[in-house]
Formats: C-alpha cells, structure tokens, sequence
C-alpha cells in the first residue's frame, strides 16, 4: 500500500501519552501524527487506526485520517526528536482548526447533538474507557459547530497492552455487561446527559444502525491492511475481530447497560 509522507515534523502537541506532533504531509495536509515506536508502542497505532476506520464505517464525526510514512527525507525541526527507529509508517489525523475541548458553555451551540448517541456506542462496542473533554472537539468555524471525537489510543479494554488471551477472557467474562465505559467517561458524557434527552427508541435504532453498517467481513478488510511494520501477531488480530463481532452481537444489552445506568 502506497502511504502518504511526512515532509515536516514541525514541533509537539504538548499533550497526550504517544507524544503526538504537528507535521505537514505530502498531500498538502497539516496534521497530527503518532509515530512508528512511540513511547505506547505499536499497538497505539493499531488501536487508532482501527478505530478511525470502524468509526468511518459507523458515520461518527472525525477527522480524517490514514497512515502516513516517515523516512530519511523527512525533515524534522531542532525541537524534536526523532531517530531511524521511528521511521516506517505512522498514523496522522487531520488537524483541526478553531475548535475547543467541550465544555458547558459551548455545548448549547453544538449542531450535532445527535451524534453523541454514535460515540456513546462507538466507545461500548471499543471499550474505550478513555473518552475524557480532551478527545472530544467543538468547531467554533461560523460555518461548522460541529463536534469531533479524536484520539482511540486506548481502547479493546486493555489499551496499549491487550492481546488475544485478554480479550478472549473478555468475551468469557461476558463484558458486555460491564459498567466500566460509562463510569469512567461520566465527566464528558454528562455533558450531553443534561444538555438532551437520553432517548432510548434513538439508542436502539443507532444500534440497529451499527449492526446493518458493520459486519466481520468488514473488520477482517480493516485488519488486513494494517502495516506488518507495526508487528501485530495475526492471531491477536484475528481475535480482536471475534471480541468485536462479540460486542456487536450484544449491542442491545449494552444498550441496556447504558440506559440502567443513565436512569439510576
């Protein structure tokens, strides 16, 4: 597969465990990167890059991205560091002009409210327990109002660390039943609870939506273009997409764990 380049490396972020950068890309884009051997490891490109394209498949709002290659012919400012171990593929998301991280103040001019029902799934189906106001963007453009959710770093419960055995002990525990997600997300996700009206009828028919849009043939097309620098063991993989196909199947009772949870 052909990667877009990273021409320029130009200063950090500031924020985030994978010490994200700043970097314009061959395409012209100005974008984030995570680069191949970062401080999370291997698995935080994967996780990200999974995620990006599930999400895509499922009409979340999110930045575009990809993967993105870095080498020799790169050029990298003073004030990072990089060094051969990290050249090879990395992940990019296109950056995002004039947003903030959500708050109550912004949070009534949000347009698509209803797209949080999709992210409050999206996070059950992979198990992200790491939805915090940081990955959560409002656009302030006077065109765009939108919300974007950003950063899938550490997700399939286990984070940067999971392998097949954990996730199979998931998928024997029966962690669908988990209130995990919706605990440790509670600080963005009131936000929203007491901004709108949780409506279970639109809960239900966004699960019926993800489960028409998402099917395993689907997650093995996604898996099977991840790059064999990032050195995933296959198996790993190909469980990851029974632990997410098991997920799917048991989206209604998650559902069921969501709303419990909001009625309590």
């Amino acid at each position: 597969m052909d990667y877009v380049h990273v021409d320029k490396i130009l200063f950090p972020v500031g924020n985030g465990s994978t010490e994200p950068l700043y970097a314009f890309l061959s395409n012209s884009e100005y974008a984030v990167i995570k680069i191949f051997n970062n401080t999370e490891g291997n698995l935080a490109l994967v996780n990200e890059y999974i995620c990006y394209k599930l999400a895509k498949i499922l009409k979340l709002p999110i930045p575009d991205a990809g993967i993105a290659y870095i080498d020799n012919n790169t050029e990298v400012s003073a004030n990072v560091s990089i060094t051969s171990e990290n050249y090879g593929p990395c992940y990019f998301s296109k950056r995002l002009d004039k947003v903030v991280i959500v708050n109550c103040s912004v949070i009534k001019f949000i347009s698509n409210k209803q797209d949080f029902y999709r992210v409050l799934l999206f996070d059950h189906l992979i198990y992200n327990k790491d939805r915090n106001v940081g990955n959560l963007l409002v656009s302030l453009k006077s065109d765009d109002h939108r919300f974007y959710a950003i950063d899938h770093t550490h997700v399939f419960k286990n984070e940067c660390i999971w392998d097949g055995n954990s996730l199979l002990r998931g998928i024997e525990d029966n962690d669908y039943k988990d209130t995990n997600i919706i605990d440790s997300n509670k600080e963005v996700y009131n936000y929203f609870f007491q901004s709108m009206f949780i409506n279970e009828r639109v809960l239900l028919e966004t699960c019926t939506d993800f489960k028409s849009r998402l099917t395993k043939s689907l997650l093995y097309d996604i898996i099977s273009d991840i790059p064999k620098q990032w050195n995933v063991n296959s198996s790993d993989l190909n469980i990851l997409v029974e632990y997410l196909t098991y997920r799917l199947f048991h989206l209604e009772d998650i559902c069921e764990v969501i709303l419990s949870n909001i009625r309590r």
